[in-house]
């Protein structure tokens, strides 16, 4: 759909891109194994779905589960802004403080301290054992305290312009679990009500399943929350996160109640189904709330993705609990497509849920309940 721009210039914008994606291979790990430059080398592409992949990823929620398509939006900008003026190419965010060379070159793969305050990301409640979780609330500077990592030296850079597109679209969460326990990680917007997150962040199998409530802040700033916050009780996710716990299908979405339209003030992302070759190398961007720094606040970094499996890609992203469900989207020509959900990692990588054909299919219909 044609949208114009502040300088007059008209350009097609989609919200929703979708490419051949990587067929099935026989060889890959859903919980980071050894097999993925050997499934990053893979050439043969098709578009078909074995038939247990798709079962898996058929759509769960915490209440019905509403049918129906949503007509694309004009614009995923906001109301009160216009659409920044599209730049040709592929580039990342400028970000002041990060050194783009970093890009290039390699980096020592080991963990760094961190900090982790005393809301532990959700991923904590969902794979770690109650030792592990005992230690990273005892010592805040446990090493390999969290499986979401800083890798090597940290790079990451503070938004502090989080009323900018697209900083105030990702949303910091506070989870209450069923059980009641408290947890934190990061979500953003996909249309005016539906947030995009981490399966783990409202699916928490050893807290009682379908978490109680989900806390949403959007463009959070420390102790400034420039658009409030809105309490959501309507998860959604897929039968391999709820019913088999498969880390490939880790992702989920929240909607929010009809008086919180924050995407249709704030804006939101377009998402993209892209395939192995384009992935490959690809310069991605992640931004999220981790809890090794200051409380609520936004921390983003950018690197290459350097493999990719049917189902999931690894980068060199700094992150940190907190981070789960961050989006890691590409910029180009102006124009900011999710291409996958962080969801966890490992010294050798971060990674993330790709944004595969069905992937792509349950946030298009997770996006016009919310519509």
């Amino acid at each position: 759909m044609p949208i114009r721009t502040q300088n007059g210039m008209v350009v097609d914008y989609r919200e929703d891109i979708e490419e051949s994606i990587a067929a099935p291979v026989d060889e890959e790990t859903d919980s980071m194994g050894d097999s993925h430059s050997n499934i990053a080398m893979k050439s043969e592409m098709t578009d078909e779905q074995p038939a247990d992949d798709l079962e898996d990823h058929m759509a769960m929620g915490n209440e019905a589960v509403l049918g129906g398509e949503a007509e694309l939006e004009a614009s995923a900008y906001g109301e009160a802004e216009f659409q920044p003026e599209a730049e040709m190419g592929e580039e990342l965010e400028s970000v002041d403080g990060y050194d783009e060379s970093l890009l290039e070159m390699n980096r020592e793969e080991t963990y760094a301290k961190v900090e982790e305050t005393k809301l532990l990301d959700a991923w904590y409640a969902e794979f770690a054992d109650p030792v592990a979780r005992a230690l990273a609330l005892q010592q805040p500077k446990l090493e390999e305290a969290t499986q979401e990592v800083v890798i090597g030296k940290d790079d990451r850079v503070r938004i502090t312009a989080t009323t900018k597109y697209p900083w105030r679209t990702i949303c910091a969460l506070r989870i209450t679990a069923a059980d009641g326990s408290k947890w934190i990680g990061t979500g953003w917007l996909v249309g005016h009500r539906t947030l995009i997150t981490a399966g783990h962040v409202v699916y928490i199998h050893s807290r009682g399943g379908w978490v109680k409530n989900i806390e949403v802040i959007p463009g959070c700033n420390g102790n400034s929350r420039p658009y409030g916050s809105c309490i959501a009780t309507a998860f959604r996710s897929v039968k391999g996160w709820t019913k088999s716990k498969k880390r490939s299908h880790d992702y989920g979405a929240i909607v929010l109640p009809p008086n919180c339209n924050y995407g249709k003030r704030l804006g939101y992302f377009g998402y993209a189904n892209l395939g192995l070759t384009s992935l490959l190398g690809l310069k991605v961007n992640l931004s999220g709330y981790p809890g090794d720094k200051p409380s609520c606040t936004q921390w983003w970094h950018a690197r290459r993705i350097k493999f990719v499996t049917p189902r999931t890609f690894v980068y060199n992203i700094d992150t940190a609990g907190g981070q789960s469900g961050s989006p890691v989207w590409r910029l180009k020509n102006g124009q900011r497509h999710a291409v996958g959900i962080h969801t966890n990692g490992a010294p050798s990588g971060n990674s993330a849920t790709r944004i595969t054909k069905p992937v792509f299919k349950n946030i298009k219909a997770w996006k016009a309940e919310g519509m």
